[in-house]
This record gives structure tokens, sequence and C-alpha cells, in this order.
């Protein structure tokens, strides 16, 4: 059975419960499953009008806001042996929203619409409330990194409700933990107030050093 035949029942289940579900996850499956590495993204909640569907938003290649630094993360992640100079990776934002971002999953853990800021404590507690889908869903995607994009304390007390997870910190001050081939990683959310090469080399440091490189 398919992964996004999967999350549709995930997700039929859910809205039982949340008849406004927006819907999540693995953007374009030939894609994610062919990538080098399995890339999941843990944000907080949909940004827009109820019951859209993320996975046709970023098949249509998102917008710039968010998204252009999440396809930088995904470039780098994909080929983190190279040294990308940024004047590059400036550039050429669209070509690559439109390639990158239909090799990744993408999970929100508060699965119904938020506006330009979130409110951290109804995002916790979604995440809290709604941690058994959550947890079937993540385990869906066999991920090679996921990157908590603000969001690894309800990423966190949900998906590992009950399991003690040791979190450690990179030479450079990044946080993550393992789990088996899984690497999970403490993130800024991509639209933080800091500059975008120091984002993107901030994870990139951090890819590297738990790759091995």
């Amino acid at each position: 059975m398919s992964i996004r035949t999967e999350e549709n029942k995930l997700f039929s289940e859910l809205r039982r419960k949340i008849p406004s579900l927006s819907a999540d996850g693995v953007v374009d499956e030939a894609q994610f499953l062919s990538a080098r590495y399995r890339i999941v993204y843990v944000m907080k909640e949909m940004n827009g009008g109820e019951r859209r569907d993320l996975r046709e938003f970023l098949f249509e290649g998102g917008r710039p806001q968010t998204w252009d630094n999440i396809a930088r993360w995904t470039e780098g992640i994909l080929a983190w042996e190279k040294e990308f100079p940024w004047r590059e990776m400036e550039q050429d934002n669209e070509r690559r929203r439109s390639d990158m971002l239909k090799k990744i999953a993408v999970v929100n853990v508060k699965k119904t619409f938020g506006g330009h800021t979130a409110d951290g404590r109804a995002v916790y507690q979604a995440a809290v409330d709604n941690r058994e889908i959550l947890k079937r869903q993540t385990a869906l995607y066999d991920a090679d990194f996921i990157i908590c994009c603000g969001t690894e304390r309800a990423f966190a007390d949900s998906c590992y409700h009950g399991r003690s997870v040791d979190w450690r910190m990179t030479s450079r001050g990044v946080r993550y933990f393992l789990d088996g081939k899984t690497a999970v990683i403490s993130f800024a959310h991509p639209e933080a107030r800091v500059r975008d090469a120091y984002l993107y080399y901030a994870l990139m440091d951090a890819v590297r050093e738990l790759s091995g490189g």
C-alpha cells in the first residue's frame, strides 16, 4: 500500500474528531522514496484556509516565505559533502522549490490552519491530543533526518511519549537525538528572524557532523 494511501487513512480517522483538518505529508512519493535521504520537516501548522492539502501546495512549488529556505536546506542535505557558496544558494529559488520540495515530507503537529504567528500553547496541545496519529504518520516515512522547525518539544512529547529521549549537542551547539538510523534535529523555523545564510550553514554543519563528515 502506498504512503499516500496510508496518510489518507490516518487523516480520515482524525477528521472524525477534527473536520477542518489540513492534510500534509509526502509531497511526491516516487521522488521521496528515491532520494538519497528521506527528510521530514516537522512544522507547527498550516498558514491558510481550512481543508487545504499541503502536499498539493508544495507540489506546485509553495511560496518563497518558508519554502525557499526549506528547499535550500533540502538541497544541502542531499549533497552535504558539497560546499555551496551562498551566492549560488540565493539564486534560482523558484526552480529549487519546484525540484526540492517534491523530495520531502512535511508534518504539521497541529493539523488545522492558523495565522502568520502560531499560538505555541495551541500547537503543543494539538500535538499531545493527537499523538497517536502523529506517531503513526511519522512511522510511515522511515526517515533519515527529521528536522523539527521550532517544534522539538511538541514532537518529542507526542511521538516519543513514554520513551526516554537522549538529547545531545553537536560540537557547534545544535541539539539532536538519535532513534535508530533517524537523526532528529532541533532547529529554527525557516522564517526565523535570522539571516537565511546563517540558518543554512548552521544546519549543514550539523548534518555533516551527524553524517560522519
